[in-house]
């Protein structure tokens, strides 16, 4: 009888020894899964043709790149990129231009190598939140920018940029735009004054009012 339990007792411990390794296995295979289907957020996008990039951009040009200034945090930050233009083949683009570009490479942002030379398709948009938000030329990965001097036929036959930095142009619109804000307001403000004081005036007097 002894004999017996004693091998009953072996099988039930092997037993229990493989269920904890089929539930420990279970549990390694499914940390490995949730570690393996993690979102990923690297930049991706289509090929584009320069037929198509030069159809969708605002502004294509040729520059070199001078320098890169990273502006604002987190998800919100971008990288200005100033080019020396020496040739421009679409749109409007300034002796020194001013590109924004993402800061982070997998939200496709533009990162290029200082003095490299780029032929750069960009859009009129706005990058940046708030203060640091900029109304100016951006692009991307994926705008179908050619990481080379040289540039294609399709483009057509350029003509020297603008003079000038871009950047500069920029500040000068905001600049006016707050003096003109300004303007409106002290206006108003004096129109307001103005009706207070006409009224006050017709009240204060009325004809056959006692002296």
């Amino acid at each position: 009888m002894f004999h017996r339990n004693a091998t009953e007792t072996c099988h039930v411990t092997r037993l229990a020894l493989r269920m904890i390794v089929l539930v420990a296995s279970v549990l390694l295979g499914t940390c490995a899964a949730l570690v393996d289907i993690r979102p990923a957020f690297a930049c991706s996008c289509a090929g584009i043709s320069t037929g198509r990039a030069l159809r969708e951009a605002d502004a294509v040009f040729r520059g070199s790149v001078l320098s890169k200034d990273i502006v604002g945090r987190g998800d919100a930050a971008r990288t200005d990129i100033r080019f020396a233009v020496d040739r421009v083949y679409k749109g409007t683009a300034y002796t020194e231009q001013v590109v924004a570009s993402r800061h982070d490479a997998d939200a496709c942002g533009l990162d290029p190598e200082l003095g490299s030379t780029w032929v750069i398709f960009a859009i009129e948009g706005i990058e940046g939140e708030g203060d640091r938000a900029v109304n100016r030329l951006v692009t991307t990965l994926c705008s179908g920018n050619l990481p080379t001097g040289i540039a294609p036929p399709i483009l057509g036959r350029p003509r020297p940029p603008l003079a000038g930095a871009s950047d500069r142009e920029e500040r000068s619109t905001n600049t006016d735009r707050i003096v003109s804000r300004g303007l409106a307001i002290a206006g108003i403000g004096g129109l307001a004054i103005v009706t207070i004081a006409v009224i006050g005036v017709a009240v204060l007097w009325r004809p056959g009012r006692p002296g």
